[in-house]
């Protein structure tokens, strides 16, 4: 920035001094001078109607980009936004969730101890009872197995008795030897 401004300031102490020689100088003759150093030196900063009109263009086109951006940028936000809400009530329904089954975990646990206890108490009470039950009718038990033994005892002997007395002169077959007689040899089959 400081060289253009350097080269204007010294081309302008030229042209001055070359005009000095005590002439005026005309209005065309400034406005030359002044055009073309100015020309010469800030031609490349001052606008052109066709550096106008791309410029113009560029910004139209920076504006509707920005325009579609901030579109783009807020339905991010927007989805961001909802998918922000579905996930915080899907962690709420999950924290509800994880309370009841904490409550039911200690539901169970205190109902399976209770269980427990109870099934303890009755298996005791059952074995108890039992045993009062076997120890109440034993002696009758064994009164009842010494008759129902010696009963058998006797309707055994009698049975056997009866067999020896009624039944063996029917069965006994005539070619049994007796122990008078001496056994004949049977030929084999």
């Amino acid at each position: 920035m400081l060289e253009p401004m350097y080269g204007l300031t010294t081309e302008l102490v030229r042209e001055l001094s070359k005009r000095a020689t005590g002439k005026l100088l005309t209005e065309a003759q400034v406005q030359t001078l002044t055009k073309s150093i100015v020309g010469k030196y800030f031609s490349e900063w001052l606008p052109t109607p066709q550096r106008e009109a791309e410029a113009e263009e560029r910004i139209s086109a920076a504006r509707i980009h920005i325009t579609e951006a901030t579109k783009i940028i807020s339905k991010l936000q927007n989805d961001l936004e909802e998918q922000a809400y579905q996930l915080d009530l899907l962690a709420q329904e999950i924290d509800e969730k994880k309370q009841i089954a904490e409550r039911y975990a200690i539901l169970a646990q205190t109902n399976q101890d209770a269980l427990t206890a109870f099934k303890t108490e009755m298996e005791e009470t059952v074995r108890k009872e039992l045993s009062t039950q076997a120890e109440k009718g034993k002696s009758l038990r064994r009164a009842v197995s010494v008759i129902s033994g010696a009963v058998t005892l006797v309707i055994g002997a009698a049975l056997g008795a009866w067999f020896q007395i009624y039944l063996e002169p029917i069965v006994k077959p005539l070619s049994q030897p007796t122990l008078s007689q001496p056994a004949q040899d049977q030929p084999s089959p």
